[in-house]
């Protein structure tokens, strides 16, 4: 369960920090910065994962890693990465990827916070009732500040329930939320 809060905490940092960028340097600059994370992630991971030994990388790697990401190690952040840069490049207005990224990073968060430490109902392999109505819950709080109530909810609940989707929840996530708030706005 540490390693998981740790995980999450970085999660939270990572996508606040995005939120950030996006926000201060615009869309294009955040595509192209989160486009050159993934695609050098990409490459230390796949050194990692022939034997090489960078250090901080693998003090990281042990610190946040999941044992089902030795594949490709760092697997969750790349996605987060992948996930970022492609709703960015894929719309066009800052308020939806921002929101997006609020579900993605807020409520996913919280749903694997919520869904280990107190999650009871199974609703999808590794998936609760419990983690899922907290990701909704959390995530519904920062949309408040952008978006009316019904469309933060609504948002907030279709971006949660890309969870359950067959595709990696850090791409299948921001991207149900922002074609959401694209057809609510």
């Amino acid at each position: 369960m540490k390693t998981e809060i740790r995980r999450q905490i970085f999660h939270v940092i990572v996508g606040t920090a995005a939120i950030l960028f996006l926000l201060y340097f615009g869309r294009l600059n955040a595509m192209i910065l989160f486009g050159i994370l993934f695609l050098l992630g990409l490459i230390v991971s796949l050194l990692v994962r022939k034997g090489f030994k960078i250090p901080v990388i693998e003090h990281a790697l042990k610190y946040f890693g999941r044992e089902k990401e030795h594949a490709l190690p760092g697997k969750g952040a790349l996605m987060f990465a992948l996930g970022i840069f492609l709703v960015s490049m894929l719309f066009q207005r800052t308020e939806i990827i921002v929101g997006a990224l609020m579900v993605a990073t807020y409520g996913d968060a919280a749903s694997a916070i919520v869904g280990k430490s107190i999650g009871k109902t199974k609703i999808w392999e590794n998936y609760t009732l419990e983690g899922t109505v907290g990701g909704i819950v959390v995530a519904t709080i920062p949309l408040l500040l952008l978006f009316p109530i019904h469309v933060s909810l609504i948002t907030a609940t279709l971006g949660m329930l890309a969870e359950l989707l067959p595709i990696d929840d850090n791409i299948g996530i921001p991207h149900i939320a922002a074609a959401v708030l694209t057809l609510l706005l």
